[in-house]
């Protein structure tokens, strides 16, 4: 479009050197001078009207910047927000897994055992009668367990709380520790959380899921503003479970902060 134009207004310049040459020479005529006049508005118009495409070429290449800005951020969110539910969604599936093996081997170990309802996982087993739990430790577990997939988070804390009271020295007992902070987390009960995967964090080290436990604690954390502390945890967790997928997302969350 500039080129162009530049082009015209030289033409346009060059027919008005002739036409004064013609004009000094009294050659010319007031028709042509018009003609000349008409030529030159027209190079001036359609030269405003580049610069103001010019301009707005400049407007759109300004606006497509900024909402690939905001696209990028929002994307950015929604990784990170799928990234989360996919974690969920690996830590259910493990789980779940976990469970229907024990379940699948229980009744074998009852007739091989020869063990009462409610014995079945307890590591230590019960010295005496009135050390035995009143209720089905495996049931329990396994009922506040389902309560928890069923996004019944109040009452498969108080099948946890239940099953922690009864049976003290149950193999899932950490376990159980780990549902009721995850419980906590999902309710948005943030401080209440913070509790009960401090708690387990300190009690059992050896626990299976002490990894998720601490990057839930983080998360919580940083839910409730306090990101010194969050970011704490989080390089604890890198540090101390490298390698496994909470010490990725540790990282991730990380440079975020």
């Amino acid at each position: 479009m500039i080129d162009r134009t530049k082009i015209v207004i030289t033409a346009v310049i060059m027919m008005a050197v002739m036409l004064m040459g013609g004009l000094l020479g009294g050659c010319a005529t007031h028709k042509q001078a018009e003609e000349i006049r008409r030529d030159v508005q027209a190079v001036r118009t359609e030269n405003a009207d580049t610069r103001r495409l010019l301009a707005r070429l400049d407007s759109i290449i300004v606006a497509g910047a900024e909402a690939d800005s905001r696209l990028r951020g929002e994307m950015s969110t929604t990784v990170d927000e799928l990234g989360r539910q996919i974690s969920m969604l690996l830590e259910n599936y493990n789980e779940m897994m976990a469970k229907l093996d024990e379940l699948s081997r229980r009744p074998a170990e009852v007739r091989i055992m020869g063990s009462s309802p409610g014995s079945q996982g307890d590591p230590i087993g019960s010295a005496t009668d009135t050390a035995k739990p009143s209720i089905n430790c495996d049931s329990t577990y396994d009922e506040a367990f389902i309560l928890v997939r069923q996004l019944e988070y109040e009452k498969a804390i108080t099948g946890f709380r239940t099953f922690l009271n009864q049976c003290p020295q149950h193999g899932n007992v950490p376990n159980a520790h780990y549902w009721i902070g995850e419980s906590l987390y999902m309710m948005d009960k943030y401080a209440d959380a913070v509790t009960a995967f401090e708690y387990l964090a300190n009690q059992y080290k050896s626990s299976p899921n002490i990894d998720r436990a601490l990057y839930k604690l983080a998360r919580s954390h940083e839910e409730l503003g306090q990101k010194a502390k969050a970011k704490t945890v989080y390089q604890q967790l890198i540090d101390d479970y490298p390698g496994t997928l909470s010490a990725e997302q540790a990282a991730d969350r990380l440079k975020d902060l």
